[in-house]
């Protein structure tokens, strides 16, 4: 029932949100909006998009790395098909897919791939600020998400504070401050150090430098996809990099609220509302965001499905199989 209700929840706020977008939007206008998009800046948004999944999997590699060495072609397919099953699935059922079927994949322990996935996400949290705030910074950006500087700073602090406790878990388990805690609860030990094969790839320094890097790169990338579609509107002197960069983050932001899959609704009543406030006209921003959210959504979902029948898998099966709360199979 909860299940349900999760689900019913995220497509209502989507609907809610979606209709919010679209009210007092013309048809014709947003037709002829869509119909002198420049077709020149599809193919360098297309290859701009792949590439930014291969940065993405070459960072989750580098985190798998220290469990086993794994092929940057897998950590690609599966990092693609788990985008994409979360695009198509309600309850982000993709990245649960994604630490099953790596952990099949790769013969490594279910808990540390699935703890390489939640450093993942506290990466993209702690980059994705630090480069929001430095585009707000040199482009001059005020308002918005900048009005809660004081809380997003706190959460900043408080996710690079748990990424440095399980850097050194394992400094922490033979303190003497914390070793008799952990020789009562040996359970506990076993489930912390297994979380902290998750950040092993970071007691390298070079490869600590390159899963930062990679995480940097990869949201820069989504940043210049944003001013390529800019360029596609005709929106060149509205969109630059740093309001790329502050579209991106406005749009993971609205993907972190509950949503249908693929987030329709959110991402287009979120973006449009940045770009108005830019001065853009609302039928103009409405198009950009709609037209930008369904090109990724096609190149993602298609590339990710094709993955997701190569490796064995379908659809079918893997809905059934997680909603009945079953295990998948490789």
């Amino acid at each position: 029932m909860k299940t349900k209700l999760s689900i019913a929840a995220g497509f209502l706020l989507g609907a809610v949100l979606l209709f919010l977008a679209f009210r007092n939007i013309d048809f014709r206008t947003l037709a002829g909006i869509y119909a002198k998009v420049n077709p020149v800046y599809i193919l360098p948004f297309a290859l701009t998009g792949v590439l930014e999944l291969l940065v993405r999997a070459a960072r989750w590699r580098l985190l798998l790395n220290p469990a086993r060495p794994v092929r940057l072609w897998d950590a690609f397919r599966l990092e693609t098909a788990g985008l994409a099953l979360s695009n198509i699935l309600p309850l982000r059922l993709g990245e649960i897919a994604r630490g099953t079927f790596g952990a099949k994949l790769f013969d490594i322990p279910m808990l540390t791939v699935f703890a390489t996935i939640l450093v993942e996400r506290a990466l993209d949290v702690i980059v994705l600020f630090a480069l929001f705030a430095a585009a707000a910074y040199f482009g001059g950006l005020t308002g918005g998400f900048l009005n809660y500087g004081g809380l997003m700073w706190v959460v900043f602090g408080g996710m690079l504070a748990a990424l440095g406790t399980l850097v050194f878990a394992e400094e922490i388990v033979a303190h003497a401050w914390f070793s008799g805690f952990f020789v009562r609860f040996p359970r506990l030990r076993g489930l912390f150090e297994r979380l902290a094969m998750g950040v092993h790839g970071f007691r390298s320094l070079k490869s600590g430098f390159l899963i930062f890097l990679f995480a940097a790169l990869q949201w820069a990338l989504d940043a210049l996809n944003c001013y390529w579609m800019g360029l596609a509107f005709g929106l060149g002197g509205v969109i630059d990099m740093f309001k790329g960069m502050a579209l991106v983050f406005t749009g993971a932001m609205a993907a972190s609220m509950p949503g249908p899959p693929g987030y329709f609704g959110n991402y287009e009543f979120a973006l449009t509302k940045v770009l108005t406030s830019w001065g853009a006209p609302r039928d103009v921003s409405f198009a950009y965001a709609s037209y930008m959210h369904i090109l990724a959504y096609l190149l993602i979902t298609v590339l990710g499905v094709v993955f997701v029948y190569q490796m064995g898998h379908s659809l079918s099966k893997v809905w059934g199989q997680f909603a009945s709360g079953g295990e998948a199979e490789k």
